[in-house]
């Protein structure tokens, strides 16, 4: 049994691009694999929690389970461990410090729904919540993009974090940044969203800021709920995950994204309809990058 730190994954130097497709087979073989409920113990009214997510992979022919959990004044605010174990004789083959897989997991499926949702010849991007996790989906988004595609990015300027940021990622030259102090100015004219925000006690704006032919993309869920009730489409990456929603049961419309993936259902439609994604986060994406993982430092 292997005891796997992050620095060992660091180490491995994955690609985007390759972390990207290992996110885009798993969801399009999601049916395949068993998948119970994840289980959310909640505490201090969600700020801090503890999320056990088992999965079985016969596909890769493992099993694992992972457990995440969140305390608001922990640096960093969260952390992960999985265990990964061999399908056929039962046998525990590693212990895995999962933040890596955690971040970069999350990242890549998030990725995956711009590309599939976000509507034809979209032009503007925002990004709000940009700690480890939004930082990541910003990398992975810019190391995957059509190399010609133009695009303007906008960032949130929380605890200032802006220009930084710009400075960080900027140096494509198809790539222009604006950094807002408001959040409605920013997300009034933007044709994507990326949520990386782990807490919001309510909705960051009224749904009738957003304009016809967005995508949401809210990693954690938490500041759209009011959007529930009025977008065109909503998909999410588990129906066992999602149903517990609020508004679940009026939402105009819901399937899960590997059964548009898989032709089962149809994704957009047009340039008008607003859609939300939502990718809670579903272990069969962190069993799978560990097998990968596990397979290469072996």
């Amino acid at each position: 049994m292997k005891l796997i730190s992050n620095e060992q994954i660091l180490d491995l130097n994955i690609s985007c691009k390759e972390m990207l497709n290992w996110a885009s087979e798993t969801i399009k073989n999601k049916k395949s694999m068993l998948l119970p409920e994840k289980i959310s113990m909640k505490m201090d009214e969600g700020r801090i929690f503890y999320n056990v997510m088992p999965c079985v992979v016969e596909t890769e022919g493992v099993a694992g389970v992972k457990i995440v959990t969140r305390y608001p004044e922990r640096v960093p605010v969260l952390d992960s461990k999985l265990s990964l174990y061999d399908l056929k004789t039962g046998n525990l083959q590693a212990i895995i410090d999962a933040d890596f897989i955690t971040t970069w997991r999350t990242a890549a499926v998030a990725v995956h729904s711009i590309h599939l949702f976000a509507k034809k010849n979209y032009q503007t991007i925002s990004f709000l919540g940009l700690g480890v996790i939004g930082k990541a989906t910003l990398r992975m988004y810019l190391e995957t993009l059509e190399e010609d595609k133009k695009i303007e990015i906008r960032i949130l300027n929380f605890n200032q974090v802006g220009q930084s940021i710009v400075d960080e990622f900027s140096g494509n030259s198809n790539i222009t940044w604006k950094i807002f102090d408001d959040y409605v100015e920013m997300a009034k004219d933007s044709d994507v969203i990326v949520s990386a925000v782990t807490f919001a006690d309510k909705d960051f704006a009224d749904a009738a800021v957003y304009k016809k032919g967005v995508l949401l993309v809210p990693i954690h869920t938490r500041g759209f709920q009011g959007c529930d009730l009025t977008f065109d489409k909503i998909f999410g990456d588990d129906y066992g995950h999602i149903e517990g929603f609020k508004y679940f049961h009026q939402f105009k419309s819901f399937n899960e994204v590997c059964d548009v993936v898989n032709y089962a259902c149809k994704g957009r439609e047009n340039d008008e309809e607003r859609i939300i994604a939502y990718n809670i986060g579903i272990a069969l994406h962190d069993i799978v990058f560990a097998k990968k993982i596990y397979e290469r430092i072996k």
